[in-house]
This record gives C-alpha cells, structure tokens and sequence, in this order.
C-alpha cells in the first residue's frame, strides 16, 4: 500500500518527468486562481470605499429627512402636506429614540459668490444653506468658531465663517483647475480664504444694486455632509437673512439630519417619521443597497473565474487521460507488485493536487502582483480627489483563501475521472498486450 507522502513524492516525480506539460496545466490554474482574486479584491476594495465614505457622510445613527414628493412624468414636486419648519421639528424631536434633530435651511434669494484664487478672480452663481454646527462638528476645527454664529446672540461682526462640500472641490480641481491650468485646491489652502457673497442677485436674476447685500465670508473648512452646490453657513444667519430680505416668516427647512441615540433605534425612528409623511434616508439602508450591489458584482466576478478554472481543470483531465494511456504498462506493473486500485487513484489525485496547488500559489501571486501594478496606475490616471481611496483593491486572507482552495479543489475535481480509470484497469490484460 502506497501511503499519502509516499504517493506525493512520487506524483512529484512523474510530474518531473513531464515538466513543460505540468507548467502548462499549472499556469492554467494560476490565469483562474489570479483572475478570481483580482476581480473579488476590486470588489472588497470598492465597497470598503464607498462604505468608509457612506458612514463618513451618514453615520450609521443618522437618518436624512425631506418632503415627501411625487412625479409627473420627468418633474418631482414637494408635497404640500409635509413641509419642513420648526412645528415638524419639535413633533420629530418627541419621538422615542431620537437624540436631536438638525434642521437645514435655504436661502430664499439668488446669491453669487466672488473670490480670488491664486491671482485670479472667480465668480460663479451659488446656493447658500444654513446648517447646525454640530452636523459638521467633528470635521471642522474646534477654533474655527462655527458655532458662534448658532449662539442665542450671533456674533454680527464678519467675515461669516462658511464651510463647502469637499465634493465641490473634487470637481473644481478636475474641471476649472485643469482647463486654466491653476494649482489644484486642498483643504489647508482654502483654509482662512475670504470672499464675498452678493445676495439677491446671480447671472440668471440680476437684483437692483440697492437691495443687494454684500457679505464677507471666510472659508473654515471642508465637509462631505453639506451641500454639494453651495456655501453653508450657520443656519441662525441664514434664517435671519431669509426674514430681512426675504420677509419669511415661519423658517422652512429643506432637509433635517435626525440624530437616534442607538443604532438599534433607526428603524423604530424611520418607521414614525415616515408615519408623518416624510420621506427618509439612512447610512444604514445605503450601506445596505452597496453591499447587495458589491455581493452582485462578486457573484458575477467569481462565476467568471470559476468559468476560467473550469476551462483550466478541463485540461487538466484531458492531460491525466492522456498520462493514463501512456503509463498504462508503468500501472499495470504496479498493481502487479501488489498496488490497490486505491493506490493508483491516490497517485493521480496527488498529481492533480500539486498542481492545483502549485497553479494556486503562482495565480495569489500574480493576482497580488496585478492589483499592485491596476493600483499604481490608477493613482496615476485619475485626478487627486479629496476622498479618492487608498487603493481600490483589497486582498484579504479570506479571498487568499477561497482562491487557493478553488485552485485546489477544481483540479482534484478534474483529476477523478482519469484516476478512477486507471485504478479501474486489469494489470493481466495491460502486461500481456504488450
């Protein structure tokens, strides 16, 4: 009886023997193995991604609140029956589960923001939200003095201090920056720049010089939970400009973050705030519809590196078939000399499994090698975002693993029939052909 060391070294042996064969049905294996790792990395890299900024943006706790709105064929309108202002607040605020509530106004006028960067002017028409310090608490310096503004008795001496949407400047280094040629902007550059806002007036809606109010502003910092389109102050100011060049009355808000004091309490919360009408979204539920996608695009990728080291296992059998006839004379003299059938099985599944294995090792490698070099030249091709990731690409020991056992396991697979024939084969009737 031929034990498992005994039959390794000799399936190494035979291996050895017909070596270019062996690299061939090895590299094989390696082109699936590398495949599927490559593919499954890029997945668990980009969800890593975009879920590190969900919870950036939306933590797990907060829910995203608006008016409900319908459709009539391409234009969505707000309904009337759930408008946002100070009543809709406090009715939120009581609900069991809630933490705080805070509220996020609009200017009610056009406003156009002028500013210079490196040397040269820059005026673009924009929108201007009020928000609560504490929404953007935790990305802001704390001697930035945003929540000044938001104190029961506002500061009124500027310049106002403003935050934008790191988005914005996202798209401001890889549209206007490249096409003047300008120095691409970070948050440490902006950082204490002054500008003026003009409000009530724009491009589109010119104001009458009188009733149009300049207003300093001075850039504190950068967030990805405030408007993309727009400069957000704090919303006292903006609810105070609203009421003297507006004449509003009531504030009315566009959107409230609504804070639950325990991740369990999310959905209680979402359920009683939908209750009244609302419509709400959570970091939870987007974290939620990327990881259904992400799971998607796993299963897609993975039956294409299956299908590859499916083809690879197919020649893999069709090559163990071959070695059977050829070494028939070399089994038939094995199980004269008292080899089992199991032990010839054993033989060519070792085969089989070195290399699968060997394939395996070589596919890591590569896949390994790949997503350094993808990482390398997509840090190269795509501009320099704000919040681009590390790398896109995530090789953990659990997709390591699941590429190696497959590698493994699909060449054993592949090996059972050519194995089962030969064990199968009389050793008298292969010894007496010739």
């Amino acid at each position: 009886m031929i034990g498992p060391a005994r039959a390794l070294r000799r399936a190494g042996h035979n291996l050895g023997r017909h070596r270019a064969r062996a690299l061939v049905l090895a590299g094989g294996v390696a082109i699936g193995v590398a495949m599927l790792v490559f593919l499954l990395a890029f997945v668990a890299g980009t969800r890593r991604a975009l879920l590190d900024r969900v919870v950036s943006s939306l933590p797990i706790t907060h829910l995203t609140v608006v008016p409900r709105s319908f459709s009539l064929s391409v234009i969505r309108f707000d309904s009337p029956f759930s408008s946002l202002d100070p009543g809709a607040v406090e009715r939120i605020e009581r609900l069991p589960g809630v933490e705080r509530v805070l509220p996020m106004a609009a200017l009610k006028l056009p406003a156009q923001l002028r500013a210079r960067f490196f040397g040269q002017g820059f005026v673009t028409d924009t929108g201007v939200f009020g928000i609560e310090p504490a929404l953007v608490a935790d990305q802001l310096p704390a001697e930035a003095g945003f929540a000044d503004e938001s104190a029961a008795e506002p500061r009124s001496r500027p310049p106002f201090p403003a935050v934008i949407s790191a988005d914005l400047i996202d798209m401001y280094n890889t549209g206007f920056a490249k096409t003047n040629d300008l120095p691409q902007l970070t948050p440490e550059i902006l950082a204490g720049q002054e500008a003026i806002l003009y409000l009530g007036t724009s491009s589109f809606r010119p104001g009458p010089e009188a009733g149009v109010r300049a207003v300093p502003i001075r850039l504190i910092g950068v967030s990805d939970r405030v408007p993309l389109v727009g400069v957000s102050l704090p919303r006292l100011l903006v609810e105070r400009w609203n009421a003297e060049l507006a004449g509003e009355g009531t504030p009315e808000y566009v959107q409230l973050t609504v804070v639950a004091g325990r991740a369990q309490d999310v959905e209680e919360v979402a359920a009683g705030i939908e209750a009244m009408g609302y419509e709400v979204t959570s970091g939870r539920e987007i974290a939620q519809r990327i990881r259904t996608l992400t799971r998607v695009l796993q299963a897609a990728f993975g039956l294409i590196g299956l299908v590859v080291l499916a083809v690879a296992g197919v020649g893999i059998g069709n090559a163990l078939l071959l070695s059977v006839m050829e070494r028939r004379h070399e089994i038939g003299i094995f199980r004269s000399v008292g080899a089992s059938r199991g032990d010839i099985r054993l033989l060519f599944l070792c085969e089989a499994a070195l290399i699968g294995v060997g394939g395996a090792l070589a596919g890591l490698g590569l896949a390994a090698a790949a997503a350094l070099g993808a990482a390398r030249a997509l840090d190269r091709v795509l501009p320099d975002l704000l919040f681009l990731p590390d790398s896109f690409f995530a090789l953990s020991w659990p997709i390591l693993g699941v590429g190696l056992s497959l590698g493994l396991l699909v060449s054993i697979l592949a090996a059972v029939p050519p194995a089962h024939r030969a064990a199968r084969m009389d050793p008298a009737r292969i010894l007496t052909s010739g």
